[in-house]
Parts: C-alpha cells; sequence; structure tokens
C-alpha cells in the first residue's frame, strides 16, 4: 500500500472531530471543555481517557495511550495507520483524492469476498419482497404491524423457493466452495443448493454494518423450524456482535442508555415505537465480547429479555458478566412470559414505556426472583434464601440503598436487622483491583532541560532555530529522536503544531505518547529566549558532567600510570570549562 501524502491526512484531520470519532466507538460524558470515556486500551472501571476537541488528541491518564484521531481507529481497529486514515475519511464522507492507494476492506482483505456476497444476496432479497413473489410475505409483515419503513430501514427481504442465490453467485465468478463454507449454499451429491428457501430473511450485520449472515422466518408453511440461521463463518460469530449495533450507536449516545433484548425481532419491535437505542443478543447468552460492545455505548444498561424462565435465568447470566466490568444494569421484566415483541403487540406501547419508566434494580430483581423460589413456611429455605441475598447485600455501596433493601427483607423474613446485618459483615470481602498511574521518575535537572526544551520546540520556532545552531545532541534518545523529527517537519511546513506534527509521526505510538507527555507538562506558554538558552546551557553542561563521570572511572580502572596521566590531564581540561 502506498503513503497518502502528508497535506492530504492534514486536511482530513481538520475536517473531522475526533470527539465525534471517538464517540462513534465509546460512551462519552463530558466534564469541562474535554470528553472522557472509559479507556479501551487497557482494564478499565473509571473514564480515564481524555478527548481534546480543541487539540484534536486524546490521552488515558492512567496507561498512557495517546494519540491523533486516525491513531485512536488505527489501535482500537488493530489496522494500519493508512487504513486507518482512509476509513476515517470515508465515514466522514471525505473520499481520498489521492487515488493510487489500494482500496481499504473494513476487515482482513482475504475475507472481502464474503462481505461482496452477502452484499449481493442481501440486495437480491430485498428485491424479491418488492415483486409479485413478495406480496404475501409483505401481508404477512403488515399484519405483524411492520410497516413499510421497517421493512425498508432493516433490509427485509425475502428468498424463494428456488436455488436462484447459488445461480446468482455462480454467474458473477463466486466458487461454489466459498458459498458453502460461508453458509448461503449447501451441497449434497455434488448438487447446490440455497440454504435459505420460501422464508422472510433478515440480515445480521457485524459492528461495521456489514452483513455476515440472515436469519430467516417461516409465513405461509406449517414448516416446525420457524427460523433458519446462518451458520457461523469467518465472518460471522454470534458471540462477537449485537443486532443493530451500527445504527444503534448515535441513539444510545443521544438518550445516555442502551438497552439489551433476546431477538432480533424485539429489536425491529422497540424501534417501530420510536425506541431505537436497543441492540439485541441473538438468543445467546452475553458474552464478554458483548459486554465490550456494550460499555462502549453506554455505562447506563438496561436488560429486557423474554418474561419465562429462560429469559430469568438469561438476565442472571447477563448481570454476572457485566458486573465483572464494572457495569450494574436496570432491569425490565415483562409480565405473562412474554417476549418484548409480544408484549407490545398485546399490550401497546404504553404499557412498554411505563415499565421503562419504573426499571428495576439488580438487587430488586435478585431479590423477586429468590422470593418467588421461597417457600417461607420452610424455615430451611428462608435461611437459604436470606443467606443468598446476604451476597448481594455485600456488593450494595450506597448506604440508604444498602439500608431499605435490609428493612425490605427483614419484614419479609421476620429477621432482626442485625441479624441480617452480621451475616452481610461475616461474608469475605473481594479485593478489588486497583490500577494506578505509573510512578512518575525522578529526573535530574540536565534531564529536565532536555524534556524543558523539547516543549518549548513544540510550542515556537525560535526554539527550533536555537536546537539547530546551538545543540550538538541530546543524552536522551526518544528525545533526540523527536528533535530531529521536529526540525525535518520545521524544514518541510515552517510551522510548527503539536497535533499536525503527531500526524507527521504517522504510526509512530512510541514518540507520538512521548510528545504528547511532554506538550502536557504544566509550563508556561510564553516563550523566553533567556529561560531557552538557560536550558541549552544545562544540557551542554549535562554533557560534559556525564564525560567527567565516564573519565572518573576509567581513572579509577586504569593501571597504567602513563595513560592515567593522560586521562587526568582530560579531565581538567573538562573542568575548566566551569563544571
Amino acid at each position: 500500500m502506498q503513503k497518502i501524502p502528508y497535506d492530504e491526512i492534514l486536511n482530513i484531520q481538520r475536517k473531522v472531530d475526533i470527539v465525534d470519532v471517538i464517540g462513534n466507538y465509546l460512551s462519552l460524558t463530558r466534564k469541562g471543555k474535554n470528553y472522557f470515556a472509559i479507556c479501551p486500551f487497557h482494564d478499565d472501571h473509571n473514564p480515564s481517557m481524555s478527548i481534546s476537541s480543541e487539540k484534536q488528541i486524546y490521552t488515558c491518564f492512567v496507561c498512557g495511550a495517546s494519540g491523533n484521531v486516525f491513531n485512536f481507529v488505527m489501535n482500537y481497529e488493530h489496522i494500519s495507520f493508512y487504513e486507518a486514515v482512509s476509513k476515517v475519511a470515508s465515514n466522514a464522507g471525505f473520499p481520498l483524492s489521492f487515488k493510487n492507494i489500494s482500496k481499504v476492506s473494513l476487515k482482513d482483505n482475504k475475507y472481502d469476498k464474503y462481505y461482496k456476497m452477502f452484499d449481493i444476496v442481501n440486495k437480491y432479497y430485498q428485491n424479491n419482497i418488492k415483486t409479485v413473489y413478495g406480496k404475501e410475505a409483505l401481508s404477512y409483515l403488515h399484519k405483524r404491524k411492520i410497516t413499510d419503513d421497517i421493512i425498508k430501514e432493516f433490509e427485509i427481504g425475502l428468498s424463494l423457493d428456488d436455488n436462484n442465490v447459488s445461480k446468482l453467485l455462480k454467474s458473477k465468478g463466486y466458487l461454489e466452495s466459498d458459498m458453502v463454507d460461508i453458509g448461503l449454499c449447501g451441497k449434497k451429491d455434488n448438487f447446490i443448493y440455497d440454504i435459505f428457501r420460501n422464508r422472510i430473511t433478515f440480515p445480521l450485520c457485524d459492528i461495521e454494518g456489514n452483513t455476515v449472515g440472515f436469519s430467516a422466518r417461516i409465513y405461509n408453511s406449517d414448516d416446525q423450524n420457524k427460523y433458519v440461521n446462518s451458520k457461523e463463518s469467518v465472518i460471522f460469530k454470534k458471540g462477537d456482535l449485537l443486532y443493530n449495533y451500527k445504527r444503534a450507536i448515535n441513539y444510545a449516545k443521544e438518550k445516555g442508555q442502551i438497552i439489551i433484548v433476546e431477538g432480533f425481532m424485539d429489536v425491529i419491535r422497540l424501534y417501530s415505537i420510536g425506541i431505537k437505542n436497543v441492540v439485541a443478543t441473538m438468543g445467546t447468552a452475553i458474552t464478554k465480547q458483548h459486554a465490550k460492545l456494550i460499555r462502549r455505548l453506554s455505562k447506563n444498561v438496561v436488560l429486557c429479555f423474554d418474561g419465562d424462565k429462560a429469559g430469568e435465568k438469561a438476565t442472571i447470566s447477563a448481570l454476572e458478566v457485566l458486573n465483572d466490568i464494572e457495569l450494574e444494569p436496570k432491569i425490565i421484566r415483562l409480565e405473562q412470559n412474554l417476549d418484548p415483541d409480544d408484549y407490545i403487540i398485546q399490550k401497546g406501547k404504553d404499557a412498554f414505556l411505563s415499565h421503562l419508566k419504573n426499571l428495576m434494580s439488580s438487587i430488586q430483581f435478585k431479590l423477586e426472583v429468590n422470593k418467588e423460589k421461597t417457600d417461607f413456611n420452610d424455615y430451611k429455605e428462608v435461611s437459604n434464601y436470606v443467606n443468598s441475598i446476604a451476597g448481594e447485600l455485600e456488593k450494595i455501596d450506597d448506604k440508604i440503598v444498602y439500608e431499605l433493601t435490609v428493612k425490605k427483607l427483614a419484614n419479609e423474613t421476620g429477621l432482626d436487622v442485625s441479624t441480617i446485618n452480621s451475616l452481610v459483615s461475616n461474608i469475605p470481602k473481594k479485593e478489588k483491583k486497583i490500577i494506578t498511574k505509573a510512578k512518575s521518575i525522578t529526573k535530574n535537572k540536565y534531564e529536565k532541560a532536555e524534556e524543558y526544551l523539547i516543549y518549548y520546540m513544540l510550542k515556537d520556532s525560535k526554539a527550533i532555530l536555537l536546537y539547530q545552531n546551538k545543540v550538538s545532541y541530546l543524552s536522551n534518545d526518544k528525545l533526540s529522536q523527536i528533535a530531529i523529527k521536529i526540525l525535518e517537519f520545521y524544514e518541510k511546513k515552517g510551522y510548527i503544531n503539536v497535533t499536525d506534527f503527531t500526524l507527521f509521526l504517522e504510526d509512530n505510538n512510541e514518540l507520538i505518547d512521548e510528545v504528547l507527555r511532554i506538550d502536557s507538562l504544566n509550563m508556561p506558554d510564553d516563550v523566553d529566549i533567556c529561560v531557552i538558552k538557560d536550558y541549552i546551557n544545562t544540557i551542554d553542561v549535562g554533557i560534559i558532567k556525564r564525560e567527567i563521570d565516564k573519565l572518573k572511572e576509567k581513572i579509577s580502572s586504569e593501571q597504567d600510570v602513563a595513560k592515567k596521566v593522560v586521562l587526568l590531564e582530560k579531565l581538567a581540561t573538562l573542568k575548566k570549562k566551569g563544571v
């Protein structure tokens, strides 16, 4: 892949806002003039990443991750710097004018053909439902109160009772083996056939919005298999994606909340009544990868699984996974064992909105679930009930919530509050993982002088020219590399700017991190030439001091008298320079 010219990169960077780009990946909270987010580059539990719209950079105050908008996308998605530039430009609607760069796939290029195959088939299915063959399917959807607008929004389509998908893909040059590998077709006795036949199709997308599978529903037959789903493949793994993730990003940010349901029909139903900050696990238990994706959307999570026992079990499992990353979801528990789709159809929009306004805490949910399983006439069951709840009480940090919950439990069981408190206090406390900032290394005045010189070289050309004319070298190799790069940038561009300079460093994360660390030093911004000269003099003295120290080591180990005399003379000469 050829390089994108620096001026092109700079032009893109000036057209986008790093806050908007990172906001598409992470949930942001504004504090003062900056935004903060849970850092995705370490095991973060409190928002420690700062994003500056003014400087167009991000910095994590714990792990030190930092950079510009392209570095974030590069490191977050594990792609090259130039792929990140191309992606940011494409997503912002600014196509690259530099034509010689190869097209960048959102995923590994070796899978690009699979994404194209799914895209072709998805468009084919969408077209089918608009034809005369789709009238019955459309009628079915309309009876289910799924409007044409929703059909278009979610790209709902129709597979016909034929093998036209395999024929279509063959006509475009795709191999039968690839059609079978990704689950669009099957093969038996050398006969290739379409997996999805005579069903309403719902495309399943990855977190980038690429179609990677289908779920297909019967609508005019008695087939016992209500749904047929794509098999997992190299591009489709249920545990790694959430249905409607791409659409939900902006709505979750706008509402400051994300709702998690089980099925894609639940998502579509909520969407139809104006609730768009919703994603689905597609019937699988919430995985660690799901949890990470959910945390990117919002810290304010609502679980609304099916109202039956399976949904109850799934909620408990989800709470455990989400609690592990310190998310405390609220819960909607629907009556009559209904899922959200059927609940809204039967009970109406207002009934669901009432649930959404009166959310249960996780402790309330667990109390209710355990209470339903308990025979309060059986002392042993009451004991098991209280002991199981004690473990949950121990996790409550809010003193008022704790006391109210304990009183409620005492009223239900007839136990004294003191008895319940004693049970809670006897539970071994779990050690919380504490992530602390790395201890700063104490630097001597010579090391500080080098840092301060770089600080002002990043601010003003006068410091750059003084370095160029007065400084022979810097003892710190990383700072020396930065200084050389600053000179190179200034000679080419005629100015200096921290954000633009980080773009010039491209994917050199080590130097970028160091540049932004130095830029964050609490120093006066006004460049005083006399002060800069003092730093340079201190650097020179430091160089001489290091040479003296090396000479002293040589003198102490030298056995030859004549050689020792020569070394002593050199030492005297250095000392005359003012050390």
